[in-house]
């Protein structure tokens, strides 16, 4: 498993979170933990995340076209 830190900051819209949450059940992933804010009709959440080594490359491919997001995957 690889530990992956996410950063996402864009327009704030419904559904956000559940996309994001789904991107990672979708490729095999653990939430860990995370932060969310919302500040003049903007988003911004930092999450930290387990996903299998296998899926990494997807998962980061996947979050990245999730719409109007900024998205930053990193190594924890």
């Amino acid at each position: 498993m690889a530990k992956l830190v996410l950063t996402a900051i864009g327009d704030d819209r419904r559904g956000l979170v559940s996309a994001l949450s789904g991107a990672v059940a979708d490729h095999g992933g653990n939430w860990i933990e995370g932060q969310m804010a919302r500040l003049a009709g903007k988003f911004a959440g930092i999450v930290l995340v387990d996903i299998p080594d296998a899926a990494r490359e997807a998962f980061t491919d996947a979050v990245g076209h999730l719409g109007v997001l900024d998205v930053t995957v990193t190594p924890a």
